[in-house]
């Protein structure tokens, strides 16, 4: 095996571990009571509302190393144009696709030979979104072309940022906690379980790209571990990490971007070739709201 094909999936896991997958969490806290004779002020709750959004999702990785034989740092950089369309609500959720438009990678990275960014463009995940702002995706598409990008494209379940059962509003606080596995055929070949605690915090409002956009900040700890294989070649992965980020959820309930940065430390062993790799990764995720 050649350097190169471990070295995706493990690339790739920050990016897929970013702020952990999340499932609907503990109620948010309350807020404070009002003074004695001071009627109290509520302001309304927001939820994700139908929409059609077009978005640059901006990855950033580097990696360092300590192996023989392999570079002691590798940066992975790169693009995506995607249009997440939501529609309008229905008994399960919000029915939601994301399309993918098109992939850029930066001239200074090397992408392994089998991906083939062309693609990538067109590529569809349809699903629903629940409230609380995870993806439920349906079937992917298992085709090899499919599969040699799985690994470089978001991870749909915790695209949109997580609230409260019942919406957010400014000075809310919560907290939840998941385990999730992913789907090996939609995650380039892994199988991966993370487990993810949250702590969550709606600031303020704010103007934020010309809209009224509640800004919601984040911090999490997981843990993850899996195993796969790349071209026949059995692998496992095992490790840790930490994130912090913040999103913008506009007031008529579009999620308007935000920014993630992680890092984890992991091992990936090489059963077959007997070869144990550490490694650790630093990510740095921005989601831009493009005009529409």
């Amino acid at each position: 095996m050649t350097p190169r094909l471990p070295l995706l999936t493990a690339v790739l896991l920050t990016a897929a571990c970013g702020g952990g997958p999340q499932r609907t969490g503990t109620a948010p806290t309350p807020t404070p009571a009002a003074p004695p004779g001071v009627a109290p002020v509520h302001s309304p709750t927001v939820q994700f509302a139908p929409s059609t959004m077009h978005f640059l999702v901006r990855q950033d990785l580097h990696i360092l190393q300590d192996y023989a034989g392999l570079p002691p740092s590798i940066d992975l950089r790169y693009g995506l144009y995607v249009t997440a369309a939501i529609g309008a609500p229905a008994d399960s959720g919000l029915p939601t696709t994301f399309t993918i438009d098109s992939i850029v990678v930066d001239s200074a990275t090397q992408l392994p030979p089998q991906i083939n960014l062309a693609a990538a463009r067109g590529y569809r995940v349809a699903g629903r979104l629940l409230s609380t702002g995870e993806f439920i995706s349906g079937p992917c598409d298992t085709s090899a072309a499919a599969s040699g990008i799985g690994s470089l494209l978001p991870r749909f379940r915790s695209f949109f940022p997580r609230l409260p059962v019942g919406g957010v509003r400014p000075a809310m606080t919560w907290s939840d906690s998941a385990d999730v596995t992913d789907n090996p055929a939609c995650s380039g070949g892994a199988a991966i379980t993370t487990h993810s605690a949250n702590q969550r915090t709606a600031a303020a409002w704010e103007d934020h790209a010309g809209s009224r956009a509640l800004r919601l900040e984040s911090s999490s700890r997981y843990r993850f571990n899996g195993s796969g294989q790349q071209s026949g070649n059995p692998f496992t992965i095992d490790g840790s990490g930490a994130g912090t980020g913040f999103a913008y959820l506009s007031s008529d309930g579009r999620y308007l971007g935000g920014e993630q940065r992680d890092s984890a430390t992991l091992t990936i062993d090489l059963q077959v070739q007997g070869i144990s790799i550490p490694r650790r990764q630093l990510s740095h995720t921005v989601v831009t709201a493009l005009p529409r």
